[in-house]
This record gives structure tokens, sequence and C-alpha cells, in this order.
């Protein structure tokens, strides 16, 4: 560009200096210079979509991949309801046997074990990550783009703090019981030690009713969470479908 106007400097001063009428030249030169600045404007128009378009594939691309993720997670989330429900319900029997001094039968085995049962919740936070590295503001739907920050930094992460105190306490619980029960794996069946005993004891039924209001609560926090993980999979699933 430069060049271009050097020149034309030039050829108008060879033209004062002959004499030569200039005249002419200057709307040539005038109309040079116009198309040379809609060339530019041009390009430099072709550049910017060109880079629009680049960061709309990379969005798009990044988009399937939080889809594929919070697709695992759901499968997860679902399975944790489930056992955090089958829980529940295993402390709502004993609770029921102990309060009302029910004799013991073998069925409660299972439900001794199961009231011990541990959940881990296998979140995938990958693609999440690289879009933080990347740039929130990759994502263009401000709504899509404040749901994602929500589930992962705020849904996510409260259920995971919730996650590690159950499993503090969980643990804790298996350390004391194991006076209580004979072996046996907590995973499957296991039988008390002197089942009149174990319904005299109040630590026993206190941990219990415990243990009912927190599996209830966690399966609970876990239901909500499936909420917002089909909710952000709809918006991403629309985002995609208006850019294809």
């Amino acid at each position: 560009m430069i060049k271009f106007f050097r020149k034309i400097r030039q050829d108008l001063l060879s033209k004062v200096k002959t004499g030569k009428p200039v005249g002419k030249y200057l709307k040539y030169a005038f109309g040079e210079i116009i198309l040379v600045v809609i060339g530019i404007l041009i390009a430099l128009q072709i550049n910017n979509w060109n880079e629009k378009s680049k960061l709309k594939n990379e969005e798009i691309k990044l988009l399937k991949e939080m889809r594929s993720a919070l697709i695992s997670d759901k499968e997860d989330i679902i399975s944790n309801i489930s056992e955090h429900s089958s829980s529940a319900k295993s402390c709502s029997i004993l609770i029921n046997h102990i309060s009302n001094k029910l004799p013991y039968k073998d069925s409660l085995d299972f439900h001794f074990a199961n009231a011990l049962n541990t959940t881990r919740f296998g979140h995938t936070s990958s693609p999440y990550e690289t879009l933080k590295i990347k740039g929130p503001d990759l994502i263009e739907n401000d709504s899509l783009r404040i749901m994602l920050g929500e589930y992962y930094d705020r849904w996510v992460g409260y259920q995971f703090d919730l996650q590690k105190s159950s499993l503090e306490t969980f643990n804790l619980a298996k350390e004391r019981q194991f006076e209580l029960f004979k072996s046996g794996r907590f995973w499957g069946k296991i039988k008390p030690v002197d089942y009149n005993q174990l319904v005299k004891n109040n630590y026993y039924y206190s941990w219990l009713t415990y243990t009912l209001g927190q599996r209830q609560w966690e399966a609970q926090r876990f239901k909500s969470l499936n909420e917002k993980n089909e909710q952000l999979i709809n918006l991403i699933d629309n985002e995609v479908e208006k850019n294809n």
C-alpha cells in the first residue's frame, strides 16, 4: 500500500516537472486509490469472516465434546440416585425392625450391608477445563455459557463437597460397626454378632436415622443435578443444530 502511494506521488511530481496536465492523471490516481481501499476492506472482511468461522467451528467441536461428557455424567448420576435410594430403603427397613423389636430374619443381612453402601460420582470435566483455558467467551450463547458455569462450578462442586462429607462419615461408621457384625462383605451381606444386642444399641439406631436422611438428601441432590444435566444437553443440542 505504501509503495502504491509512493508510485503515484512520483508520477505526479514527474508530470508537474515536465509541465504536463495533471487533472486527468489525478482522476485516474483517485480511482486507483478507491479500488485499492475497496480491495483492502474486502480482504479484511473476508479475513474477519474466516476468523469467526474458525472460532464457531472450534466452539461447536467443544460443545459436542461437552455433550458426550454430560451423557457420561448422566449415566453415573442415575446410578447414584439408584444406589442412594436403595440404601435409604434398607435404612427404613432396619429402623422399622428395630423400632418395633421385630425378630431377626436372614433377609436383613442384605439391608445391614446395603445401609453401609457408598457411591462415588464419576464426573467428566475435561471439556469444561479446556473451555476455561480457551476462554468462556468462546461460547456465544449467553444462556448456555452461564448454564455451563453453574453446572460445573456450582452444582457439580456442591455434589463433590457433599460426597466428601458423606464418605468420611460412612468410612468411620464401617470401622465402628466391625464389632457389631460378623465378617462379611459390606457390598453383599453381613450378619450381626448378636441381633438382640444390636436392636438395643443406641449408636447403631442413631446412625441409621442419620444415614436415612443423608441418603435421601443425596438422592434428591443427584435428581436436581440430573435435571440441570438434561437442561444443559438440550441447550447444547439447540446450539449445535442452529449452526448446522
